[in-house]
């Protein structure tokens, strides 16, 4: 997708190999270690889900979406794939299983402190500002 906050250091997306760039510093300065998508430089994937500023998913090994969020939420993903991790152990020892669907209302308060600094603060005081007026003027922790 665009880049979420542009700032002084990081500036919205000018061309595919700086789009490609901020993702692997995005990578090394996070130590993602799992694989990652990269939208086309207009978005298309990110149009086709849904257009949500920070929206996560999950794709299992079947290739079917196990997890969707509006709103990125590191440890609700951690323990959908803690679930997804127990459900494979399961099968392997012979246990069937199979999924069932739920839905929840989360609530958006901003990132937590951490994310906050670490995101924010590398993209620079405009990506801090353009923050703060996304999230109805509340100020990153």
């Amino acid at each position: 997708m665009r880049e979420p906050h542009p700032g002084e250091h990081y500036t919205e997306h000018r061309s595919w190999d700086q789009k490609l760039q901020y993702a692997k510093e995005c990578r090394e300065q996070d130590g993602i270690e799992t694989k990652m998508l990269i939208d086309s430089l207009d978005g298309a994937m990110h149009q086709a889900y849904g257009e949500m500023p920070n929206m996560a998913f999950i794709i299992g090994k079947d290739g079917k979406v196990a997890y969707k969020s509006m709103w990125t939420d590191h440890a609700d993903i951690e323990a959908m794939i803690q679930t997804l991790l127990g459900v494979e152990d399961a099968t392997a020892k012979g246990f069937r299983s199979r999924p069932s669907y739920t839905e929840r209302i989360s609530y958006v308060t901003g990132y937590a402190p951490e994310i906050s600094s670490k995101v924010l603060g590398r993209a620079g005081p405009k990506a801090i500002s353009d923050f703060q007026s996304a999230i109805g003027g509340a100020r990153p922790h």
